[in-house]
């Protein structure tokens, strides 16, 4: 009897693979706009910025309409945020304030998520995806405005390197859209995706009250097209 079922689970794979291919892959562009989230007192979200990101996607089917989808992404993030800091203005004197951050990080993203999608609709399947995301961090940089309490001239720089970033970023994601067939197995793979940090991406303390750890997480929406073949 289990001869008799491995073989039919056999004559199925073949079937089923026959029909469509075991492993496919693609290139990604996608253009986001971020943004950070926070939950500690003082510390805010400035608006809305625009990065991208491209990258190479690889999807292994389990059947003909359910894959699991990796690869990587070089993914541009940016945000914006406000939140206190003191600046040492001489050796025996801090100026405390608030400081205003356009963050700009850049990662290396490995996707880790299930696909499903339709069977077709007219000529296009639709599909959703579910998932995680695991990010290493290649660089952050910052252009800084300290905008002091005492009403002194504030004080700005441009592209300094941010070391308050953790070296990792941890991220739940979700998205949907539609695949549209060009020729063969050769599609477009269009759509929106949902991508959120749910650990925190800065690390050390506040520097004008060390008793508050920094904390932040960086968002985003994207849209994204792909060409799989």
């Amino acid at each position: 009897m289990k001869k008799i079922i491995f073989i039919v689970f056999l004559l199925y794979s073949n079937i089923v693979f026959a029909q469509h291919k075991p492993f496919q892959f693609g290139f990604k562009g996608a253009a986001n706009m971020g943004w950070f989230g926070t939950d500690v007192k003082g510390y805010s979200n400035e608006g809305v910025e625009f990065g991208g990101s491209w990258g190479f996607v690889a999807d292994i089917y389990m059947m003909e309409n359910y894959a699991f989808t990796t690869g990587f992404d070089v993914l541009f993030l940016n945000g914006f945020m406000r939140y206190p800091y003191a600046m040492q203005d001489t050796i025996d004197m801090t100026v405390l304030g608030q400081m205003e951050s356009k963050f700009k990080a850049k990662y290396i993203e490995i996707p880790l998520i299930f696909t499903m999608r339709t069977n077709e609709i007219g000529k296009v399947k639709i599909f959703g995806q579910i998932g995680f995301g695991f990010g290493i961090l290649l660089d952050a940089k910052a252009n800084n405005t300290f905008i002091p309490d005492n009403g002194q001239t504030n004080e700005s720089s441009e592209g300094e390197d941010s070391g308050i970033f953790r070296p990792t970023r941890e991220s739940f994601i979700i998205g949907a859209g539609i695949e549209i067939p060009l020729d063969g197995s050769t599609f477009i793979r269009t759509g929106i995706r949902y991508d959120n940090a749910f650990i925190d991406v800065l690390k050390g303390n506040n520097t004008a009250d060390l008793s508050i750890e920094n904390d932040a997480r960086n968002n985003f929406i994207e849209f994204n097209l792909c060409l799989i073949f």
